[in-house]
């Protein structure tokens, strides 16, 4: 019975990573200020994760329950990422044509 709580703990502890990452790029901003995109995508993936966790819980010994929440949880949390990248993308600056300066 113990066992059943093991994965669903492991993949809840992972999420912590997301939550410090969010909490260091909200540092230093002044109070009152909107929260930084960056920091409100790497939150959302914490708690895609925590909600996968407990989705896992859910599940329990039903594999198809199981395979649905890994496969919302892969989609959720790689989605995320994608729109962590675009924002990282749209956010540089400088030169964007082929070659760069010359």
């Amino acid at each position: 019975m113990l066992v059943d709580y093991v994965i669903p703990g492991i993949l809840a502890a992972s999420s912590v990573p997301a939550f410090v990452a969010a909490a260091l790029m909200s540092r230093g901003r002044p109070r009152g200020a909107p929260v930084p995109p960056l920091a409100r995508v790497m939150r959302l993936v914490g708690f895609a994760i925590l909600a996968g966790a407990i989705g896992l819980l859910w599940a329990g010994e039903d594999g198809t329950r199981r395979l649905a929440v890994i496969v919302a949880m892969v989609v959720a949390v790689n989605g995320l990422g994608l729109v962590l990248l675009f924002k990282l993308g749209r956010g540089r600056g400088g030169d964007r044509t082929r070659g760069g300066p010359r």
